[in-house]
């Protein structure tokens, strides 16, 4: 039985900030728009800003179900809220592993750690820096090799 985790609740709060900034600034640009008398473009820029809130509504049924399992020499990373995809990837098969973060993911205290394969790179977004640190080291730092 290995540790299973799941993704961080700060990350959807930082999508959904995200989200909520974007559908402001669409909303701000479509009553410009209706002020200067252009009403397709409002109405277009309207429905972009109600589009944007349903996907703000919606980031936990994505991003939420997230969760990694590490089991001794390998993780088990599932997504996907309809369909779920799960990637095992083995301590051998990674190279070498980075851990990133924008300004606002450093300030939440969350990170993507990505792991080099020969198969290309395996992302894993949105968990707690720590959690992050302890896998990097774990996998794709010293105590790998």
């Amino acid at each position: 039985m290995g540790i299973r985790q799941q993704c961080s609740r700060r990350y959807t709060l930082l999508l959904r900030l995200y989200l909520g900034l974007l559908a402001f600034v669409s909303l701000c640009a479509a009553v410009v728009m209706g002020v200067e008398g252009i009403r397709l473009g409002a109405v277009a820029m309207g429905g972009i800003c109600v589009l944007l809130c349903a996907a703000a509504f919606a980031v936990p049924l994505s991003s939420g179900r997230i969760t990694y399992t590490r089991t001794g020499g390998t993780i088990s990373i599932e997504r996907g809220s309809l369909v779920r995809r799960r990637l095992i990837v083995n301590r051998s098969d990674i190279r070498y592993s980075e851990i990133s973060g924008s300004p606002m993911e450093r300030r939440f205290g969350i990170c993507t750690v990505t792991f080099f394969t020969g198969g290309g790179k395996v992302r894993l977004r949105g968990i707690n820096a720590d959690d992050g640190r302890r896998l990097h080291y774990l996998f794709g730092g010293e105590a790998a090799q």
